[in-house]
């Protein structure tokens, strides 16, 4: 019996637990081993809370990634009506005064340019371009370039935000995994030490009582700590192992 994976956030159980139990229960049973727990017990706590964090980190930055998302939404669509507005405006031309080719380079309408995000914002950004060329044929190429040109810089920055939190989401992962594995190897090294202890009194059986992982089924995912155990249990339990020293 014994959890043989601890994710990311199971380590916010099991560090703390383990911890407490360290400095409650086996500090001053062997007191030469006593500056080597309180160590191993503050560097549970201390790489805990490094996991926590870049957990919290991830997680928060996967919510700006869905804000960014819903902030961008509105502009994409109002960016997309402005190219279906230019394509009919194109359209009110005499035959071969504009060549639509030059503005939408697909197949000269607004159709081909797609519903993601990186093709509305670089066909936006192309016709603000053209319509800004000396000699543009498109009438009212000064008003049109006005509106395209405010519609690149409102799109751009949201979209660029989005793909920023994404990118960034996505270095954030093996940075929640380092601290986890860090935090796995102080734990690891934490219960080889009072394993330790426990052998130099004959109780090494007892070390699942303070390592909570020792006690839950692999494969069973911890949301929450035990039930503290009775003051009375937990006594009696401390009293035998200091009776074996």
């Amino acid at each position: 019996m014994a959890d043989r994976f601890i994710d990311q956030d199971e380590v916010t159980i099991y560090g703390p637990y383990a911890s407490n139990k360290i400095r409650k229960k086996l500090l001053g049973l062997i007191p030469e081993y006593d500056s080597a727990l309180n160590y191993a017990a503050d560097q549970i706590d201390v790489h805990t809370d490094a996991v926590k964090s870049a957990v919290e980190a991830a997680r928060g930055t996967d919510a700006w990634r869905r804000q960014g998302a819903r902030s961008k939404a509105p502009l994409l669509k109002q960016a997309r009506a402005l190219l279906g507005k230019f394509s009919t405006h194109l359209g009110a031309h005499d035959n071969g005064a504009v060549d639509r080719r030059v503005f939408f380079t697909k197949d000269g309408t607004a159709g081909a340019v797609g519903k993601a995000a990186a093709d509305v914002v670089l066909a936006v950004a192309h016709i603000t371009t053209k319509l800004a060329a000396p000699g543009c044929a498109v009438r009212d190429a000064a008003h049109w370039h006005g509106r395209f040109d405010a519609m690149t810089k409102s799109l751009a920055p949201v979209v660029a935000f989005a793909d920023d939190a994404r990118i960034d989401r996505q270095s954030l992962t093996p940075e929640v995994e380092t601290a986890r594995q860090v935090w796995l190897n102080g734990y690891v090294a934490a219960r080889a030490l009072c394993e330790s202890l426990l052998r130099h009194l004959g109780r090494v059986d007892k070390l699942r009582l303070y390592f909570y992982d020792l006690q839950v089924n692999a494969g069973t995912k911890v949301t929450e700590p035990p039930a503290e155990e009775p003051e009375a249990r937990e006594a009696e339990d401390t009293d035998e192992v200091a009776g074996d020293e």
